[in-house]
Formats: C-alpha cells, structure tokens, sequence
C-alpha cells in the first residue's frame, strides 16, 4: 500500500494528483494501492513499503522541511528561485532548482541522491500556470517508484501535452546536460556529441541476442544459427581475456554475426571488434571517440527515461532496456522496469531520430524466458537478451527455436537499415 497525503495548505492539489494516477492507469501502471489523504505536516508525504518520501515546494509554503528520521529522502522543489544559474550546483543536496532560466533556455537542476553529482535538464519553454501539474506529476511518480530522475524527466514532458495524454514524442521532452562547467557537469565522454553517429547494426532486428561468458558458448552458439550475440567476462583478472575476446571477434566475422564485446572496449579496439556494449557506470571510464573512430558499433544500457535521453545524445547503434524483470546475473542498481515502462520507453524511442528514419533498434534485457517473452516482444523491441534461459537449458538448439517462433509473431512494418 502507498499513500500520498498532501498537505490543507495546498489541498487543491490532491485533485490533480487523482487526475495523473487516472491517466497513469489508463497506461497500464497499477494505482489501485495508492491511496490519498491529508498530510500532517505542510510536507507532501509519498509513504511507500520501503519508506516515506517527503516533498516541499515553494509554490504554496515558505516554511522549512520539518526534520523527520522516518524520511526515506526528502527534496525541496524550489519553483520560484532567484539564485543564479552559477550558484545552483552550490545548493544544499536536497534542493531541486526548477525552470531556472538560461538565456533563451530553461533548466531544471539537482543532486543525484548518492553521489551528490550535480545532474540538469534543459528545455526551451515554461507555463509557470503549469507549475502545480508539474508538482502533482512529480508527487506521483514517486508514488509509482521512479527514481528522482526519471520524476523529473517526465514530470517536465507531461507538462507539454495536453492533460488527457501521455508524453510519447521525443520533442514533448528535455534534454539531459551532459557538459556545463557551470554546473560542473561533465561526463567525460570524450566526444564531441553533436557531430558523430556510431554506426548502425547490420539487422535492425537484432532478434535473439544471448549474453554469454565464454568464448566456448559464443562459437556453439554461432553454430547453432544465432548472428547476434555479447561475450560478457565479468571478472577482468581472467588470464585468458584477451584470447576470448580476440577468438570471438574471429568467431564473429566467420559466421557473419553482429557479435558485442562487453565492457572491455580497449581490447576491442585492438583487435577490430563489430560491436562494443557498456554500461552506464562503464561510459564513465571509456572514450567514445576512439570507439567511433574505430568503426565500432556502440550498444548502451538504460534503466528509466533521463539515462535514455543523456545516451541518445551520441547516437549509440542500438539502447538496451532493463532490467525488465528481477534478475540474478548481476547486482542491478535499479528495479525491475516491468513492461509498461517498457512499452512507453519503446514508443519514446520509436520518435527518435536514428540516421535518415527514426526508432533506434533495442534491446529488451532482464529475466527474460519462455515464460515471459511473448509479452516482452508485444512491447515493440528489436530484440530479446537472454542469458540463463539458453546457457542453463539441456537442450539450447530447441530453446533458440522457441525464441525465434516467439519474434516470429510480430510483423515488422519497417525496411531494415544498412550503413557500412
């Protein structure tokens, strides 16, 4: 059960909280636990089974936060703001600065929770009347789980539609920072984001895409007909890295296959690999201009709306969407994304520009099985990553087929692209 309790001062506000959880419903999320009620305190209160998250915003309150120990986090949603754009980042790590103005722009500007980085959203427009549908947005999110990222991503793009709708169009919605001294962002990509596309996939139906780890899987695999797959070594120390990963791009180019090397790019680089999947936390420690001027295709993994929108900014071959299901492949530092949030981030990305057409190709990854994939395909994915439904199975060849009937069912109404 999740209750969100608004407080008298700004009781008009539960009305319009009613009116986002109908639309959230009609969407597919289930709001039928949510309950409303009347906050003790001037705070918004979003208490959850894991704990209680309280909001206070300018709009209706020139009061402090109360202090509570039961607090699972608290922000302050500062709306009408006048400090400048250069002391924003300098504020206290609860402090959300919202539509602060940036010449013909706007920013909204916070800390991440954990790492206290400083992380903005740019857009070009504000209807200040908005400003308690942007709140009611915000407060229910939470309420359906997303992080405070995510919240704010899309509490500002439903903002941009009318309120019967749901924000599906990549124009409706801001755009992450990922460089401003300012602010001291500064991801540390190294490239130049406006001036590059990695190079697409040879099959934008990526179809089956097992994730294995070993070289040993990777040739049985090719062998049984599959033409994508990842070699994902977690343990870096391995002493045989390098001859797997360089006898998997010679696997790969034999049998024609669209094979990825996860993580280890510098090595890929060395020896001429296809593709290259990393993580978010990976980007950080890698140099995607290299990789570009490599020639090599570039898959990224997302976990909610604001790492979507920051990735597509330099243009990756293909997005990873997870984890959908709970998984035990690997520590996820989210939870499970379910499949509405599935199929609302493919309708996101099917908007996006990706070379001359729009939609980037992607990959649905996370406790995908048998059981589950029809579902996982119906939500318009260009692949399913599997990774223990083939690697555990006695009979892997008969496991493949089933996949493929599976993405089978689904007409595709596009041409694939080719670039070389």
């Amino acid at each position: 059960m999740t209750k969100i309790l608004i407080p008298a001062d700004c009781i008009e506000l539960t009305g319009i909280v009613q009116q986002c959880l109908l639309r959230a419903n009609q969407q597919g999320f289930i709001v039928d636990g949510i309950e409303l009620g009347v906050s003790p305190t001037h705070t918004i209160l979003v208490a959850k089974h894991n704990g209680t998250i309280g909001l206070l915003a300018d709009l209706y309150t020139d009061l402090a936060p109360c202090e509570s120990q039961d607090y699972l986090s608290s922000y302050v949603l500062s709306y009408n703001s006048t400090i400048p754009l250069s002391h924003c980042s300098e504020q206290a790590i609860n402090t959300v600065c919202l539509a602060v103005r940036d010449g013909n722009r706007y920013l909204d500007i916070w800390h991440h929770p954990l790492t206290n980085e400083t992380r903005a959203l740019y857009f070009d427009s504000v209807n200040e009347a908005n400003n308690t549908h942007h709140l009611a947005w915000v407060t229910t999110l939470f309420a359906l789980d997303f992080p405070l990222e995510d919240c704010l991503t899309l509490a500002r793009a439903m903002s941009n539609v009318s309120r019967e709708t749901w924000a599906h169009d990549y124009r409706q919605f801001p755009t992450p920072v990922i460089e401003d001294s300012r602010l001291g962002i500064k991801v540390g990509w190294g490239v130049n984001q406006h001036k590059i596309q990695f190079k697409t996939v040879t099959d934008r139906n990526l179809g089956l895409y097992p994730v294995v780890d070993s070289v040993d899987w990777v040739e049985r695999l090719l062998q049984l007909g599959v033409k994508t797959i990842q070699l994902r070594i977690k343990n870096p120390d391995q002493e045989d890295l390098e001859q797997q990963i360089k006898r998997t791009i010679e696997l790969g180019r034999q049998y024609g296959a669209q094979v990825f090397i996860n993580d280890y790019w510098k090595l890929a680089i060395e020896h001429g690999a296809y593709g290259v999947h990393l993580g978010q936390e990976d980007l950080e420690q890698s140099n995607l201009k290299l990789l570009y001027d490599a020639g090599i295709r570039l898959g990224l993994s997302t976990h909610g709306y604001y790492e979507l929108l920051r990735i597509v900014q330099i243009a990756p071959s293909y997005i990873a969407l997870g984890h959908i299901f709970a998984t035990t492949t690997k520590q996820m530092p989210s939870e499970p994304q379910g499949l509405v949030r599935l199929a609302l981030y493919q309708k996101l990305i099917n908007s996006i520009p990706y070379v001359d057409d729009v939609g980037v190709p992607t990959v649905a990854i996370g406790g995908i099985d048998l059981t589950n994939a029809s579902n996982v395909w119906q939500c318009g994915v260009s692949s399913l990553a599997v990774v223990r439904a083939i690697t555990l199975s006695p009979e892997p060849q008969s496991v493949i087929q089933a996949f493929n009937h599976v993405m089978a069912t689904r007409a595709h109404s596009k041409e694939l692209s080719y670039v070389e």
